[in-house]
């Protein structure tokens, strides 16, 4: 039996979460649930699913929900709350799905407590994946990846021998914009950015999927879940999303990994691994005509994957220091603060001026990631 703490249960990952529990009640259950500002959805998860240990982003909301709630678990809050549901007693298999660098403490915590750790927080590992292998094996924690990409490699490299990979590749849909010329990208507003053809998904990784720095972000965090170098990972834009990621061999051979473009796959394959079960999805309906396009990215209008790439060779606490200057930049994009362009620029302004130092420690990450957002922030006030 899996006993789930949910780090970011209110958002898109974390109520496919709780649809993927709905559909298995006799193998998960939940015994933690931890959100941010989305208390009046916290709490009808609450009554659903009665969890013993509860965290919000506020002792206001916390003390709102001890009000409001028909039963009494324990209430936490802020960053001690996140830890506090983590580290309960009874769970497990945390999965980690706070968006953005907050989640980091958490999952290093979980991993090396020896739980299993279904990370859809692709900054701890982009940020500290290294540190979080380390945690992993220090405490027997297990790593699975949400993102439906690397639960398909996952798949595709589940007990290969690394030395018969060539490469792997990773599928983008392209965003919003991926017909578009680049002075209309340049241009783009934000409700044109938030529109995305394929995925629905919380305003940050939507923006992050039409500069394609989600993509790139994606590439660090495979190379560190699977050891690979920059060489070793591509990027293929296939706009249907039905492919999600490819692993090519020596021989000249390819293996895809094919799923419907639902959530709760790769979410149910990280809870039930290694075995597959029914689920909430039907299964991917190969009789229907359909046709499947694959092209390469265009870094000049999409510079951020770009980006990406240089933050993994240079490697350090480079990826650090590009996710948090992104997080500012989007941020700002989103409240109306910068242009859309500006988000490129502010990344490349951050990779540009500080230097990388050598991961050691998580308290360097938080350090570097610190530094970042002071000079992203200082160089947005600049701009508006």
């Amino acid at each position: 039996m899996r006993h789930l703490a949910i780090l970011g249960s209110t958002g898109s990952i974390g109520t496919s979460t709780l649809e993927v529990v709905r559909a298995h009640p006799e193998r998960l259950s939940i015994v933690a649930l931890a959100a941010g500002r989305n208390r009046d959805l916290l709490q009808s998860q609450c009554e659903a699913f009665h969890p013993r240990c509860v965290s919000v982003g506020s002792k206001e909301a916390a003390d709102w929900l001890r009000s409001n709630l028909s039963y009494r678990p324990e209430l936490h809050w802020g960053d001690e709350g996140l830890l506090a549901c983590a580290l309960h007693p009874e769970v497990n298999t945390v999965v980690a799905a706070i968006v953005g660098s907050a989640g980091l403490a958490s999952t290093e915590a979980a991993l090396r407590a020896g739980r299993r750790v279904c990370v859809a927080n692709k900054e701890s590992l982009v940020v500290g994946g290294v540190l979080m292998h380390e945690a992993a094996l220090a405490g027997g924690g297990e790593l699975l990846p949400v993102d439906s990409e690397h639960a398909a490699l996952h798949q595709l490299l589940d007990g290969r021998d690394s030395t018969t990979i060539r490469e792997v590749r990773i599928t983008a849909s392209g965003g919003p914009f991926r017909d578009w010329p680049l002075a209309r990208i340049q241009t783009a507003t934000i409700a044109e950015a938030l529109n995305h053809p394929t995925w629905k998904m919380g305003p940050k990784i939507t923006i992050d999927s039409a500069t394609l720095m989600n993509k790139g972000l994606e590439v660090i965090e495979a190379s560190v879940l699977f050891g690979l170098t920059a060489d070793q990972v591509a990027v293929t834009v296939h706009p249907q999303s039905q492919v999600h990621a490819m692993v090519g061999f020596h021989d000249g051979s390819y293996q895809l990994q094919v799923c419907a473009n639902d959530m709760k796959l790769p979410i149910q394959y990280c809870l039930l691994y290694p075995d597959k079960q029914p689920g909430p999805v039907a299964p991917y309906p190969w009789d229907e005509a359909r046709a499947w396009t694959f092209e390469a990215p265009d870094l000049e209008r999409f510079p951020c994957l770009g980006l990406a790439f240089r933050a993994l060779r240079e490697g350090g606490t480079a990826p650090a220091l590009l996710n948090a200057a992104n997080e500012v930049a989007v941020a700002a994009f989103l409240q109306g603060r910068l242009g859309f362009w500006d988000i490129q620029a502010c990344n490349q302004e951050i990779l540009d001026r500080i230097p990388a130092t050598p991961l050691g420690s998580l308290a360097q990450v938080l350090d570097a990631d610190r530094a970042a957002r002071r000079h992203a922030e200082g160089w947005v006030q600049t701009r508006t």
